[in-house]
């Protein structure tokens, strides 16, 4: 008996050998106890009582480790679904400027979808439509004042003649009234009968005057309209540079700006003129060009203005439109007087057609260089 007590001793010390999950009830060690005081060993010697829960390897419970990585898997998830929230709203932040962005390109686009062959059109065709309704208003009030005109001269030629005595091809009644009537007439009644007739006549020729020349400039004004309109028909659509110029591209590189630079540069040093300054207005024809010039031949500078402009030339059976430009001189009044001698006619300021720029640069430059031809 003794050797089963023993083994059964060992089995008890070595808690290695004992499996952690399962776990005896109080009557279960008592009983134990009673049944094993055999060598002086009883089950509450075994040390500290066990815990009813499973421990982990570091001591703690499992449960509580679970609610550890449980919150560890929260955080993460957090911060991840907070990256997400912080890119999300930067790409609605770049969508919303890219909208602000494309709704101003679009509003700039459609304010300057026209060219200025477009505009210039527009400005005439409106001009025109104001001119004929004004000519129509002029031509009707005109007819008007004919007609009452012809009805006054007709009513004057009729006291006319019956001033004058001559009978009518009425019955002997009316011829012995009508005598009676000429007897009677004073000679100073007829003359002023007589100028205000005269001078109705000439109102009535010098306003169908008027209307016929109102009547050439329409015409001019119509045919110049249907010029600007066939050429604006021909030109490029305004689609691509207006785009282009929204989008913020320009036409002119940095080439091609130096490229012009250079180009001008070498026309002032070949002919001796700069330009400094230009201004460009509107007019009632067009554009008006100012340019603002310097020639300098001989050590010596002139200063003088060219106003380009188009004019409506009446001088002509069918009235055009013809370029001009207005020769100015300036600050002569501070040159020597030799030299505002030499210049002879161009110390004066005169009109000429644009075509005659090259006869006009040319007798400029040899003026300013006589004496150094000489």
């Amino acid at each position: 008996m003794a050797a089963p007590t023993s083994s059964r001793g060992v089995k008890k010390v070595g808690k290695e050998n004992a499996p952690p999950t399962k776990t005896k009830s109080k009557s279960g060690i008592e009983a134990d106890g009673e049944g094993d005081t055999f060598g002086g060993y009883s089950g509450e010697e075994d040390g500290p009582k066990k815990s009813s829960k499973p421990t982990s390897k570091v001591g703690r419970p499992l449960q509580a480790s679970g609610e550890a990585e449980d919150d560890t898997n929260d955080t993460r998830s957090t911060a991840e679904l907070r990256r997400k929230l912080n890119a999300m709203t930067a790409e609605r932040d770049r969508l919303r400027t890219q909208r602000d962005t494309f709704s101003k390109q679009f509003e700039e686009l459609s304010k300057t979808r026209s060219t200025d062959v477009e505009g210039l059109f527009e400005k005439y065709k409106q001009k025109a439509e104001i001119q004929a309704k004004a000519q129509n208003d002029i031509i009707a009030s005109q007819t008007a004042l004919t007609e009452k005109l012809q009805a006054k001269v007709q009513t004057l030629e009729k006291a006319l003649k019956e001033a004058n005595g001559l009978p009518s091809a009425g019955g002997p009644f009316e011829a012995s009234s009508s005598s009676s009537s000429s007897s009677k007439a004073d000679p100073k009644e007829i003359k002023a009968l007589k100028e205000e007739l005269a001078k109705v006549k000439s109102e009535s020729k010098h306003r169908d005057e008027k209307y016929a020349q109102l009547q050439r400039e329409y015409k001019a004004e119509v045919e110049h309209s249907r010029s600007l309109q066939a050429s604006g028909r021909g030109s490029v659509p305004p689609t691509a540079s207006s785009v282009a110029g929204v989008a913020g591209v320009s036409h002119t590189t940095a080439e091609e700006s130096e490229k012009d630079a250079a180009c001008i540069a070498l026309y002032e040093d070949l002919t001796m003129l700069s330009i400094p300054n230009v201004k460009i207005k509107p007019s009632r024809l067009g554009k008006e060009m100012t340019f603002n010039c310097i020639m300098s031949v001989a050590e010596q500078s002139l200063n003088f203005k060219l106003r380009c402009y188009t004019e409506l030339d009446k001088s002509k059976d069918k009235p055009e439109y013809v370029k001009t430009v207005h020769y100015l001189p300036e600050l002569l009044q501070h040159e020597p007087e030799a030299f505002v001698t030499k210049l002879d006619y161009f110390s004066t300021e005169f009109v000429i057609p644009r075509d005659q720029l090259g006869g006009f640069f040319v007798e400029l430059r040899s003026k300013m260089g006589s004496e150094e031809e000489e």
